[in-house]
């Protein structure tokens, strides 16, 4: 937001130079950005943060200037009008009360609308507006100088006996001062006539009823608009306006008379014009918030000595009302325009922040023994990040949010999909399903930087709608690309399903976890050839494989993705926490190699799981060492070559006993699947 230099000091006084006051409100909360000279005056740009709407105006932020350097506060007064004749002329009617809190409206006659004064141009051209004409230049510079946004409608083009707030109509269009037509929906509330609209509730006036040269009566409005509601039809209408601003972030109610008495008086100075009926309708007495205010409480929280006359002058300086006071407490009544103020520490905020953060000394917090282990999950949860880390893989971090096109290109199903009803960008209509769009757009973000040998791993939480209910789990996904570097001698081979497998099962082995399966499974986000159901105690837990090639086509992908994605929560369920000590054997190991045809969709976890039967407690190991397929080899066969490793504990073996054993292996490998030695 854009503040005048010259416009806060006729409401305050200030001897501080321009840079020194920005310097002032950024150290005090108020960040000043910019600030820039204009002619004779300086524009400060300002951020504001969404908890103080009180600050988007210049009596605002003159209060907040007068807190900090002591000044006298001068905010105008408005003269003492005499009300017009006390029938309106216009009915006004509310249908939408929990839309529209307070709703004012006054009838100003025979104005001379025409070229704004030197002194009025100067202002709002300054805060970067453009002259219009005085009437409406007025309104803009009521709404930069108190906060409430207000319109002006020529009288005359009202057409009916009444004015009506009220939802506006399926379809129902309107066409604004700015010259656009915008097709609104039942969500949206409006202000009407009998027969048409005339503004967009907060947001913008419509062309039919603009004030122009030729207007001789207008109607002021300045009300109290739903910020969700206003939020939502500026989002849903691609219009952000100054007003719209304003309400979303809410306007005080207390303040809408005093601001619509000051633009009829600066009308009235300006265009001349007859005061004359004036309607409030809804909340007019609001229940001011009351807070208890301990003193040692704010020194004990701030680590000061701040003396209970200076706390009750800077709660003092901020508007609040000392209802009572003691020695050791303050009952305080919050000003209608502080809706951020809630509770104790919040006013021992705004001392810490008026008194200077600067001047509270600092000191090291006491050493406080951790009474309760870490929770077992986020203990399981550090493990499985180290291990990760510990094979190469980097950690990221995706946003919650995502598109619906980006979702559906993940070939997840959308029936459970949970919808942002009122998204900020497209790009945040939907809540995530799958950690995988995330995993594959930071895969092209990083492929598109010549970033090609990629270890990727993410924990984060997917959301889900089911039979009305909304839910959520935390999932692991794990992504690889590129090439595997192998070693000098080996160099490099392209990655392929086998790293990622063997990524999985050396996390799961850290984890503890035991009874693990992979099973080929059937995903519309995997290749058929390459995917695997992995399975724990029987029961799924998540999926691998190689991605399949259209939906890294949607992503525009043109290397192999291999990624594995799983319910955490399940997997880390069965996880075993202890580490155990096994000793060392004393003992040598024998190793044999087995190199049998077998049929070409025998399994692999069962031959394994067939030689460990029948091998017996001296069996320790065994592993594929080369699978082949070619001439030598009948159709619908494939050659396997496993290795074997025997050990006794008690004693070293002898041959005699391991070809006893290694003969049973392979009988039961002939029995059960019909596997012949080569």
């Amino acid at each position: 937001m854009k503040i005048s230099y010259n416009w806060l000091k006729e409401y305050v006084n200030i001897k501080l130079a321009p840079d020194k006051l920005a310097q002032a409100l950024t150290m005090a909360g108020l960040s000043v950005d910019s600030v820039k000279p204009y002619g004779q005056d300086h524009i400060f740009e300002i951020e504001i943060t969404a908890n103080r709407p009180d600050w988007l105006s210049v009596i605002g932020v003159a209060r907040e200037v007068a807190a900090l350097t002591g000044g006298k506060l001068k905010i105008p007064s408005n003269p003492k009008i005499k009300r017009g004749p006390s029938e309106f002329g216009i009915k006004v009617k509310v249908e939408e009360r929990g839309l529209c809190q307070r709703y004012t409206a006054r009838i100003i006659r025979n104005v001379k609308v025409g070229e704004s004064p030197a002194w009025l141009k100067a202002r709002i051209e300054a805060l970067g507006l453009r002259s219009v004409n005085n009437i409406v230049d007025i309104t803009n510079f009521c709404l930069f100088e108190t906060g409430e946004p207000m319109h002006a409608f020529d009288l005359d083009k009202i057409e009916g006996p009444e004015i009506i707030v009220r939802k506006a109509l399926q379809g129902e269009k309107i066409t604004l001062i700015e010259g656009t037509e915008k097709v609104l929906d039942k969500s949206m509330l409006v202000i009407a006539d009998c027969k048409k609209t005339l503004a967009i509730a907060g947001v913008m006036g419509a062309l039919n009823t603009e004030v122009t040269y030729s207007t001789k009566n207008i109607l002021l409005e300045a009300a109290s608009f739903d910020q969700v509601s206003v939020r939502r039809t500026s989002r849903k209408l691609a219009i952000s306006t100054e007003s719209s601003y304003r309400f979303e972030r809410r306007v005080d109610i207390e303040n809408i008379v005093y601001s619509s008495d000051r633009a009829l008086g600066l009308i009235m100075q300006t265009a001349s014009g007859a005061p004359g009926a004036f309607i409030d309708i809804g909340a007019k007495d609001i229940k001011r918030k009351t807070i208890d205010l301990r003193i040692d409480r704010v020194n004990r929280l701030l680590g000061t000595d701040i003396s209970a006359a200076s706390i009750r002058k800077i709660v003092a300086s901020l508007g609040m009302d000392i209802k009572a006071s003691s020695k050791r407490s303050l009952k305080l009544e919050v000003p209608n325009f502080r809706s951020d103020l809630k509770s104790e520490v919040d006013v021992i905020e705004e001392i810490a922040r008026l008194y200077g953060y600067d001047k509270i000394p600092v000191t090291l917090p006491g050493v406080v023994d951790q009474p309760i282990r870490m929770d077992r999950q986020m203990a399981l949860r550090n493990r499985t990040r180290e291990c990760l880390v510990a094979l190469g893989a980097d950690e990221i971090v995706t946003y919650s949010l995502l598109s619906r096109s980006a979702i559906i290109s993940s070939g997840a199903a959308v029936d459970s999909l949970v919808s942002i009803a009122n998204p900020l960008t497209i790009e945040q209509e939907a809540m995530r399903l799958s950690l995988v769009p995330g995993m594959l757009n930071t895969m092209l973000w990083n492929i598109n930087r010549k970033i090609k040998d990629l270890k990727l791993f993410e924990i984060g939480n997917i959301y889900f709608k089911k039979e009305d209910k909304f839910g959520e789990k935390r999932h692991l996904a794990i992504a690889i690309t590129g090439q595997n570097f192998t070693g000098w001698a080996g160099g490099s081979a392209d990655v392929g399903l086998f790293e990622l497998k063997g990524m999985v099962e050396t996390l799961l082995s850290e984890l503890g976890v035991e009874a693990v399966d992979f099973l080929a499974a059937k995903d519309g986000s995997f290749s058929q050839a390459e995917c695997a159901q992995v399975l724990i105690n029987g029961e799924p837990v998540g999926v691998m494989g190689r991605v399949s090639s259209d939906v890294l086509r949607r992503f525009d992908i043109k290397d192999k993705v291999y990624l594995f994605e799983a319910d955490l929560d399940a997997v880390l369920k069965d996880a075993g926490a202890a580490k155990h000590f096994t000793e060392l054997s004393k003992y040598p190991s024998v190793y044999r190699d087995i190199s049998i045809l077998a049929a070409k969709n025998t399994l692999h976890r069962d031959l394994i799981s067939a030689m460990k039967a029948a091998g017996g407690p001296i069996l320790k190991d065994v592993g594929l060492i080369d699978r082949y397929e070619g001439k030598q080899i009948p159709e619908g066969k494939q050659s396997l070559t496993y290795r074997l490793e025997y050990r006794d504990p008690s004693g070293t073996l002898v041959e005699k006993d391991v070809l006893h054993v290694h003969g049973r292996v392979l009988s039961e490998l002939e029995a059960k699947f019909g596997a012949k030695l080569r």
